[in-house]
């Protein structure tokens, strides 16, 4: 999939929830895919904060973490999230921390990117030429669940049946496991905050698919 620009990730949060839902996975699917620039962050930092309606715990805790990231993002240089995308996530040789799912999921006799390419053949999607990332990366996944929710050029919105099985499938068996290796990294400092936003993100999609 391709990454969503950075001047469409974070525009009109305050649209309907599935617009809303779609905005948090393309804005989740950039910040995965490279370092913020000056411009993501300034947007970050400048969105609105999230109004909670509920007295769901998780619910005002994604609030919560909303909040400490435009915070964070208000602060941070652009080149020290470079230097620390680089350091966590790409390395020499080894990254300290993979944004791939095979690296947190095995499969008898097979293998997740596999899986994931046939699920989106049967979706009718598929890695855009010049994309260099696999598609099982964070990035990626993330990416599919936007597009399956508001669609993308020549792709319909899908159902919620159809947003739940890619979800169960391939973004949840595996996501919280990758946040937390983040959040516990001795180099994260910005994608802590990441992570964690990230981690309350997916535990609401999680609840709710449940009850759909």
């Amino acid at each position: 999939m391709t990454e969503a620009p950075a001047s469409t990730v974070m525009q009109r949060f305050a649209a309907p929830e599935e617009e809303a839902r779609a905005n948090f996975y393309a804005l989740l699917a950039r910040l995965y895919a490279d370092a913020p620039d000056a411009a993501l962050l300034a947007a970050i930092a400048a969105a609105k904060p999230l109004t909670i309606e509920t007295e769901q715990t998780t619910a005002r805790d994604l609030a919560h973490a909303w909040d400490v990231l435009r915070t964070a993002s208000a602060v941070m240089d652009p080149d020290a999230a470079a230097a620390e995308y680089q350091d966590l996530f790409v390395g020499v040789g080894k990254s300290e921390v993979s944004l791939y799912a095979s690296a947190y999921v095995s499969r008898i006799g097979g293998s997740v990117l596999a899986d994931v390419r046939g699920a989106l053949a049967t979706l009718g999607l598929g890695r855009h030429p010049g994309v260099n990332v696999f598609e099982d990366h964070l990035s990626s996944v993330l990416e599919v669940m936007r597009v399956l929710i508001v669609g993308g050029p020549g792709v319909e919105p899908m159902s919620v049946l159809r947003q739940r099985e890619f979800f169960i499938a391939y973004v949840s068996p595996w996501i919280l496991e990758c946040c937390n290796a983040i959040t516990t990294s001795g180099i994260a400092n910005y994608y802590r905050r990441v992570a964690e936003f990230t981690e309350f993100f997916v535990a609401i999609e999680r609840d709710s698919f449940a009850i759909e």
